[in-house]
């Protein structure tokens, strides 16, 4: 059995989240995706990791438009889950 593309791609707030602390934040909305593949399906159990990267932050009035260089691994695999970017917007107190 096979997750599906937007099943993992489902996990990616989760998994930046893991790996940033962003303080005095009010929202954080996931405002979606640029240059994204797809590589390859996920099989079920598998254990994953994302390798995440900072590309673009700016502030527009208030709210920082985040771009973020993502790849999800999959252990024992040399071909990644998928590749791309996404974006968020952050709202600050």
């Amino acid at each position: 059995t096979i997750a599906h593309g937007y099943l993992t791609l489902s996990l990616l707030p989760h998994l930046w989240n893991q790996i940033v602390e962003v303080r005095n934040l009010k929202l954080q909305v996931n405002y979606g995706i640029e240059k994204f593949k797809f590589n390859q399906a996920v099989l079920v159990n598998s254990r994953v990791r994302l390798h995440a990267k900072v590309i673009n932050a700016v502030n527009l009035r208030g709210v920082v438009k985040a771009n973020i260089g993502v790849k999800l691994e999959i252990e024992g695999n040399k071909k990644s889950a998928y590749d791309g970017e996404i974006v968020f917007l952050y709202h600050f107190l």
